[in-house]
């Protein structure tokens, strides 16, 4: 009976222990659970990261000021005067990455943007404080007249941006822009400004504006008119171009096959009157001129003779 209690006893002890352990164990989790979520409780909510504002005129005179001055009255062959500039040329000079310029003679185009959505406000807030020019135009395009739209591209942009708004070579190394990328926004400042050799449409009111913008957004940009696969697309020069090469190439193959002796049609006279109906017309085709036979003559000569 005792060797029996002391080996019961025996085996109660792993258990306890076991026990024990597994106590130990999840009242230390509670604790650092518990830990953890007073630590988190207690510590502060990180904030959102806000963008900073930027000092436009700051921004100015490190980024345009070697250009257009510090006084934003240009720069003799740098750049121009900004004071009859604003809002709109602004941010459409900077939005389609057409500035800063690498070198003032040089067309501006579209490339990569350069300056964060927060340094372009900035930069136009600034201009439009010293400039006179245009501010930004709001364009409604939801209401707009696509139809009307069509109309007045047709008659004041297509001579320069071609129908399908691809562009086109407008003289003194200067290229009208393809208008695929172009934002309703940008449309509009373009009419309202009249960036490089482009003129300024004063004439049109915001609702014409919003057509003309709408137009390009549906029926140009929406329907990808300068696609490869959609031919008319390309620009003159490049559409004249093939035009060129697709009807001299079947008119060449059919000059060729008009000249060509026709059996029935093109055998020799002769001095007579009669026709020689017996004439090789390989020979007429291609024939030999008297010359190069003299010639084959004496060098036959030449090498019977050596």
């Amino acid at each position: 009976m005792k060797r029996l209690l002391g080996s019961a006893s025996m085996l109660s002890v792993p258990i306890v222990i076991a026990a024990v352990v597994v106590v130990i164990g999840l009242l230390s989790t509670s604790t650092n659970d518990t830990g953890v979520e007073a630590a988190a409780l207690a510590a502060p909510a990180q904030a959102v990261p806000v963008e900073q504002s930027v000092d436009g005129r700051r921004l100015f005179e490190t980024q345009c000021s070697s250009c257009h001055g510090l006084d934003a009255k240009g720069v003799d062959e740098r750049g121009p005067s900004l004071e009859p500039e604003g809002g709109a040329s602004t941010d459409f000079v900077l939005r389609t990455g057409r500035m800063p310029l690498a070198a003032p003679s040089m067309q501006a185009q579209r490339g990569p943007v350069r300056y964060s959505e927060a340094e372009i406000v900035a930069l136009v807030d600034y201009v439009a404080s010293i400039g006179s020019g245009p501010d930004v135009p709001v364009v409604d395009v939801a209401n707009a007249d696509v139809s009307n739209g069509g109309e007045l591209y047709r008659l004041n942009c297509a001579a320069c941006h071609v129908s399908s708004g691809a562009g086109a070579p407008i003289g003194g190394g200067r290229q009208a822009p393809n208008m695929q990328q172009a934002s309703s926004t940008e449309i509009a400042e373009a009419i309202l400004v009249g960036p490089g050799s482009m003129p300024v449409f004063g004439e049109f009111d915001d609702g014409e504006i919003a057509d003309i913008a709408a137009y390009i957004d549906v029926a140009l940009q929406q329907a990808d008119t300068t696609s490869a696969s959609r031919f008319g697309g390309a620009g003159p020069v490049a559409e004249g171009l093939a035009a060129w090469i697709l009807a001299l190439l079947p008119l060449v193959a059919l000059t060729r096959w008009i000249g060509r002796p026709k059996e029935g049609r093109d055998f020799p006279v002769e001095p007579d009157g009669t026709v020689d109906d017996d004439a090789d017309l390989d020979e007429l085709a291609h024939p030999i001129d008297d010359d190069d036979e003299d010639a084959e003559a004496d060098e036959g000569a030449e090498m019977t003779t050596s």
